[in-house]
């Protein structure tokens, strides 16, 4: 949380790298050495950080705010000089305005279009340091590039240590109805998904700007997790081009682009839209969207946050179905790291699963294009034994929610994350080398009904040592843990194998090229496993094609 007696300014750095560091910013703060780059717009100031001998430089506009006659259009090249010639980039951005808890406590503003570029003190331009590009999570409803959990100091300081110096891009994108409201209208003008298109936007600056701080727009590697994975999927999958000169790795944490389903807009969402329309006053306007574009934000949020917008096939950046997009090849080909964690479905399966019956329907609800022979096929090959249900290794107990929340668990996991995960590791393995995950650590704050479940790995990824709701504790192997993951990423991201990490006795991480297999991790011991678990019920499910994705 951000404390009132200090500036703003400071209070985005004791944001960055932790309470505990606060004394030393502030010692610091109001020195001589003010790290500067000079971009297309002009120059940009930054922060030290001494702490961690960084730069940070926060909150660079990297594309015009999208308010007034820019609300819910595609994201404007930021295309003149900064105000002055210079820009102070030494406070974090606000959030986009989303939905969720991830926005508590952060401020919201429109004008929020705007990243972070974290890299060691003393890198200078022609140093070509390969860039990790993040893109967080929160279902496309929430979150931001200022969360404290991603901090992203850790992981930089570590490639330094390593002698593989990275740094890092953090990317904001517009989220929930501001991000990805759609209509026909909307897909008339051409103004779909657009939070996709600002995280494309960024990729763009950073192949005009990034060398001028020291980094190398040959070397860059997309980088996210849940929504944020989607994202990096869809990225592959972008236009169905084959080759791009945006990025030249990915890293996926938990999601591709078969997380989400894409029903019609005329169908799914155009209802409502024309809620929004009618409740804001803008039915009667002339030009619906027009209107919307004029009204306050509280005004637009009244009506539009109240329903869950996704992306949807706009055929441009998503242009079809992604297993269509797959199957005819039309994606970038390149490294991957791509996991997902044990128990995901904990997170995502429906709950008071009382009868086979209640299964059945809400399965019909999520997929209406299922068939069902489909449906009775998914039901005998997750069966109704607790034994095999999610939490995985639990035993024959039921989960308190509901005697089949298991098989819920495990229908739902395997839909959202895993079978995808396997997918598009098969598929990218006959052209790149992949390195594939499971991770397997429950965070210390976790019932066994909960498990390894969605996003307790970013915990260890990034190193944050402070307490968040997944935090690192003080668990014997939980530092250790952190340690080699930390490691392992930031290696990928500079090498493009996690194995040059520098950690003494790590082992081995296989390449999927050699065999399908996974690194399992665990805080006491990690190992390699076959990529071979629930094989026949995964294989049906990356059968079913557009059956789960409508």
């Amino acid at each position: 949380m951000l404390l009132p007696a200090v500036s703003s300014a400071a209070a985005a750095l004791l944001c960055l790298f932790g309470e505990s560091h606060a004394s030393p910013v502030l010692r610091r703060w109001g020195l001589d050495y003010k790290p500067s780059v000079v971009i297309k717009n002009g120059t940009v100031n930054g922060a030290y950080l001494p702490t961690f001998d960084q730069d940070a430089f926060l909150g660079v506009p990297f594309a015009q705010p999208p308010v007034g006659d820019l609300r819910l259009r595609r994201p404007q090249s930021l295309n003149t000089s900064f105000t002055g010639g210079a820009y102070e980039a030494t406070e974090y951005s606000p959030f986009c305005p989303g939905v969720g808890g991830d926005d508590w406590p952060y401020p919201l503003s429109e004008d929020c279009l705007r990243l972070n570029v974290i890299r060691p003190t003393g890198t200078q331009e022609g140093d070509k340091l390969p860039v990790g590009y993040w893109i967080y999570g929160g279902g496309f409803q929430m979150g931001g590039n200022a969360d404290r959990r991603y901090n992203a100091s850790y992981i930089v300081q570590r490639s330094v240590e390593m002698g593989k110096p990275i740094m890092v891009v953090q990317i904001n994108y517009r989220v929930a109805a501001l991000g990805f409201m759609s209509s026909t209208q909307l897909e008339k003008e051409g103004n779909l998904n657009l939070g996709l298109y600002d995280q494309r936007l960024g990729l763009h600056w950073v192949q005009e700007n990034i060398a001028s701080f020291g980094g190398d727009p040959g070397s860059v590697t997309i980088w996210g997790e849940s929504a944020g994975a989607v994202s990096v999927s869809d990225h592959l999958l972008a236009y169905a081009e084959k080759e791009t000169s945006l990025f030249h790795a990915a890293i996926l944490e938990s999601g591709t682009s078969f997380t989400l389903t894409y029903p019609a807009i005329n169908t799914a969402y155009q209802p409502l839209f024309e809620k929004v329309v009618n409740q804001t006053g803008c039915g009667q306007a002339s030009d619906a969207l027009g209107c919307l574009r004029g009204l306050s934000l509280e005004a637009f949020n009244a009506s539009a946050s109240a329903f869950t917008w996704n992306p949807v096939i706009d055929g441009d950046l998503i242009s079809d179905y992604p297993s269509t997009v797959l199957a005819a090849g039309d994606y970038v080909k390149v490294p991957l790291l791509i996991g997902a964690n044990t128990d995901e479905g904990t997170a995502f399966g429906p709950k008071h699963m009382n009868t086979t019956a209640d299964l059945k329907n809400v399965i019909y609800q999520s997929y209406p294009q299922m068939s069902n022979a489909s449906v009775e096929k998914l039901l005998e090959l997750y069966p109704n034994d607790p034994r095999v249900g999610c939490p995985y290794g639990t035993g024959d107990g039921l989960a308190s929610t509901g005697p089949l929340d298991k098989v819920s668990n495990s229908i739902y996991g395997d839909t959202y994350m895993v079978a995808g995960r396997r997918y598009l590791a098969e598929l990218m393995a006959k052209y790149q080398p992949v390195y594939s995950y499971r991770f397997d650590q429950p965070s210390e704050n976790l019932t066994i009904e909960i498990g390894s479940t969605h996003f307790q790995e970013v915990a260890f990824v990034f190193s944050y040592p402070f307490p968040t709701a997944n935090t690192l504790s003080t668990r014997p192997g939980d530092a250790e843990l952190a340690h080699l993951m930390t490691s392992q990423w930031a290696s990928f991201i500079h090498d493009h194998t996690p194995n040059n990490n520098g950690v003494q006795n790590a082992t081995q991480w296989p390449n999927y090229q050699d065999a399908a297999r996974n690194f399992v991790f665990q805080r006491q011991t990690s190992y390699i496993e076959n990529d071979d678990f629930r094989k026949e019920p995964i294989a049906f499910l990356n059968s079913l094609g557009t059956q789960l994705s409508c």
